[in-house]
């Protein structure tokens, strides 16, 4: 298939493809950040562009994203700064004190700039479902790409009926260690079924790649819409 995204290829050392991984999110979380508050092109806009053409699903009206950025603005001038004081009253030693307060304003910072980076990526990043295959992404963290062949069926999750834990798969039978979930913050609202024999699905956390489950949940703003889509998508001939 050469419409989409290419899979990833398997690292040689686990344990370097996620500190490779890490670093590579890191980058476009502080990329997206600034140039969003300088007005200028989204990497996110960029890397949505590279998913490949075909019909698009949101993630911009998720509950969460909706107050992310004020839940987490409005902590730095109320918690951060009972923590400074704090710091400046308890801590003694003087050079102790002033690289926790360094510290304390970066964590701030950061936690701004993660915010800001991942409503502003959701924004504009979104599922794509191509004419060969439904490619799934949560921001630039997470990324599933399905071939039309290799899905069995596509369901509502029915979050009314949840009571806590894993419950939302209990109509299905599941438990949630049998379950890739891909999400950001958001309830799942939609759940993907591949085929016994899928063997091209794959999935992949900050570029490292890892085996599909069989079942994959997913948020998506209109899952009713995306779930319709992509049923009449699949080949008869399955």
């Amino acid at each position: 298939m050469a419409d989409g995204v290419p899979s990833p290829a398997a690292p040689r050392f686990i344990g370097m493809g996620r500190i490779i991984g890490a670093a590579r999110a890191q980058r476009w979380l502080w990329s997206e950040a600034i140039c969003h508050w300088l007005r200028r092109p989204l990497p996110s806009a960029h890397y949505a562009r590279g998913l490949g053409a075909g019909r698009h699903f949101a993630l911009r009206r998720g509950s969460w994203m909706s107050v992310l950025v004020p839940m987490v603005v409005f902590a730095q001038f109320v918690d951060v700064l009972l923590c400074q004081a704090a710091l400046q009253i308890l801590v003694k030693d003087s050079a102790l004190r002033w690289t926790l307060h360094a510290l304390l304003l970066f964590v701030s910072l950061w936690a701004v700039v993660w915010a800001v980076s991942l409503r502003s990526a959701l924004r504009h990043v979104g599922h794509v479902l191509g004419p060969h295959a439904l490619t799934l992404a949560i921001g630039f963290g997470q990324l599933c790409r399905m071939p039309l062949a290799e899905i069995a069926g596509v369901h509502l999750i029915d979050l009314r009926s949840r009571r806590g834990g894993g419950d939302r798969y209990d109509a299905h039978g599941l438990r949630p260690r049998e379950v890739t979930l891909l999400t950001a913050l958001d309830k799942p609202t939609l759940l993907i079924e591949l085929a016994p024999d899928a063997r091209r699905a794959w999935s992949a956390r900050n570029g490292v790649r890892s085996p599909a489950k069989r079942w994959i949940a997913v948020y998506v703003d209109e899952p009713e819409a995306m779930r319709a889509a992509v049923a009449a998508a699949l080949p008869a001939d399955r």
